[in-house]
């Protein structure tokens, strides 16, 4: 695989991972900083397992990572080029 292809692979998996209302909330909420998961679960009305699933498909895709805060985590988004298509967006 030369180095467009793998280029054109990343951005198709990021953009899947994009691809999803909750996934899109979830980014929006943080857009304004780090955030637990207890916390973005109360702002956005979905369930635990839900928001958990969605962090697990980001951070796959490497748009957030985690930080272990004792008992819980806390995401950040990690990948500028992200930031830049939620500004696009306009969510």
């Amino acid at each position: 695989m030369n180095k467009n292809t793998r280029s054109y692979t990343r951005a198709a998996r990021k953009l899947k991972a994009l691809a999803h209302p909750a996934r899109l909330k979830i980014l929006a909420e943080l857009a304004g900083g780090e955030c637990c998961v207890g916390r973005i679960q109360s702002c956005l009305s979905l369930s635990q397992p839900h928001v958990s699933q969605s962090l697990k498909v980001l951070r796959r895709a490497g748009i957030v990572a985690g930080r272990r805060e004792k008992n819980r985590i806390c995401y950040r988004i990690v990948d500028p080029s992200v930031r830049r298509i939620m500004k696009l967006l306009e969510v």
